[in-house]
């Protein structure tokens, strides 16, 4: 995988303490989702990856609000 930006950007964002959570846009096709997959798989033990666009039954967690716990209990549910 090529380096990028957004790596070391990742990583400063896991080692803040009290991070808030994380929202990447940018153009299509330029690598976003890569990143992230690539970066979480060598950060994390689990991942959960939910694609909000492929799999559209998921875009009810957001009907309570965008809070974290409810979007969490929405998750876990």
């Amino acid at each position: 995988m090529l380096k990028r930006k957004i790596n070391d950007y990742l990583l400063n964002w896991k080692q803040t303490p009290h991070h808030m959570p994380l929202i990447i846009k940018g153009a299509r096709q330029i690598g976003k989702t890569e990143s992230v997959r690539y970066f979480a798989k060598n950060n994390y033990k689990h991942i959960v990856e939910i694609n909000f666009t492929l799999q559209k039954e998921f875009r009810r967690i957001f009907d309570k609000g965008f809070s974290i716990d409810s979007i969490i209990s929405e998750i876990t549910f």
